[in-house]
């Protein structure tokens, strides 16, 4: 569950890992010791946070040793679990300590994992402590929006519905008016691609529909912009005039009243027919 602590920068921010990702100053620093063959190698890698394949292995584990020298007591956020849902992004995290040398992630990872935390000589344990949630805009800003705390099994949900609540309250639109959905500070555990997250729900939900289990006005509401949208609002149409017909037939057989017809339809096909029966004319 989401457990909610207060405004971001409240509940011991300090206190979160960091990302794997070398800074600058420490960057330009170790890899000006390296070989001039491996400095670029080395350079990317440490920049990007990532144990990239190459030639220069030694020298990029070595140059990840002293990082780890000149920025002494660093605890670095590792996920060991990410599930996404319609409605929430659920987590497992941990962290990484005591470590001999920088850990770097695989290639093509957006976390830590444990795998290069262990390679790295780093202690793991499950985190428990402060979460910043946050939300990128398309001019790449980054705005706090909530701190979290996961539990003493590392274990965190974040709900959308509440990122989206907290957003509009703030007058900022919606969660889907941004870019990416950040879990963690600069987003160490996990960050979102809205854009994706939301055709992956809108495929979800057609798919539901499709069971029978959704409303295909409900999806032209919430994913306007998604190719089956239109297809969705005739669909939602029909259903509509379908239960119309029915409240119609009801209202002949004398099950429904006339006025309570026209109460719950206030367009309809049939408005006219059951004004009649009602004593009442189309305006």
């Amino acid at each position: 569950m989401l457990l909610v602590a207060g405004c971001a920068g409240v509940g011991g921010r300090s206190r979160e890992p960091v990302r794997s990702e070398v800074d600058p100053q420490t960057t330009a620093a170790v890899v000006a010791r390296v070989p001039e063959g491996c400095r670029a190698e080395v350079a990317a890698a440490l920049t990007a946070g990532e144990d990239a394949a190459g030639s220069c292995a030694v020298m990029r584990d070595r140059a990840a040793q002293e990082a780890l020298a000149r920025r002494r007591l660093r605890v670095f956020g590792m996920v060991e679990r990410t599930t996404v849902r319609l409605a929430s992004v659920a987590l497992v995290v941990s962290q990484a300590y005591l470590c001999r040398r920088w850990p770097l992630r695989n290639a093509g990872e957006s976390a830590l994992e444990i795998g290069p935390a262990r390679a790295a000589g780093c202690t793991v344990r499950r985190y428990r402590g402060p979460l910043t949630i946050s939300v990128r805009e398309a001019n790449a800003a980054v705005l706090p929006v909530m701190t979290a705390r996961s539990d003493d099994d590392g274990y965190i949900e974040v709900m959308f519905a509440d990122i989206d609540s907290l957003l509009r309250a703030r007058g900022r639109g919606g969660l889907m008016t941004f870019t990416e959905l950040q879990v963690g500070r600069d987003g160490w555990a996990v960050r979102v691609k809205l854009p994706e997250l939301q055709a992956q729900l809108a495929e979800w939900h057609a798919t539901w529909i499709e069971q029978g289990r959704g409303s295909p006005g409900l999806f032209a509401a919430l994913h306007p912009q998604d190719g089956a949208a239109s297809q969705m609002r005739v669909r939602a149409l029909e259903a509509t005039v379908q239960r119309q017909a029915a409240d119609a037939a009801a209202v002949d057989r004398g099950e429904l009243s006339a006025r309570r017809f026209l109460e719950r339809h206030v367009w309809s096909p049939y408005r006219s027919l059951v004004e009649q029966k009602d004593g009442r004319s189309s305006p």
